[in-house]
């Protein structure tokens, strides 16, 4: 499955309460360790309070089975994140 650069995709993660109501603190698990980070409640898919949910990312460059996407939201660590996606037929 070809990826285009700046279509949407949704990526896995865990939200949990954040200090102001509008966002959630999220984290998604990587091969590398864990990316975390705050994002607007309009980045999700279901607007969870907590618990398993997805974040809203841009594809940045998708090339075979590796593809490059940016999160939204504030973080300590950079805002580009590489993933495998795994194409199931």
């Amino acid at each position: 499955m070809s990826r285009e650069s700046d279509e949407f995709v949704w990526i896995p993660c865990e939200a949990s309460a954040s200090v102001f109501s509008d966002e959630r603190r999220v984290s998604i698990r990587l091969a590398s360790g864990t990316w975390d980070g705050r994002v607007d409640v309009n980045q999700l898919r279901e607007r969870v309070s907590a618990g398993p949910t997805a974040i809203r990312a841009t594809i940045v460059e998708s090339s075979g089975r590796a593809t490059v996407v940016r999160l939204p939201g504030q973080t300590k660590r950079t805002e580009y994140v590489e993933l495998s996606l795994l194409v199931l037929p």
